[in-house]
């Protein structure tokens, strides 16, 4: 299942369950990020990241 998560300061995407605070995942652009506190919208934080593009061109190709 695909789907997005906000990190390091973008919305990406990646196939299976969200990671845990302070988590890494290789999201569908390519890219490894950490997911902090502020990216998690259940602990206080903010879904405001923009959605990385090639993560959105990844998932429409899917």
């Amino acid at each position: 299942m695909l789907q997005w998560q906000q990190a390091e300061g973008l919305r990406h995407a990646l196939e299976g369950r969200a990671p845990a605070e302070g988590a890494s995942f290789v999201a569908l652009c390519g890219i490894s990020v950490t997911v902090t506190r502020a990216d998690i919208p259940e602990l206080g934080g903010h879904w405001f990241d923009p959605t990385c593009l090639p993560c959105e061109r990844a998932w429409l190709a899917r």
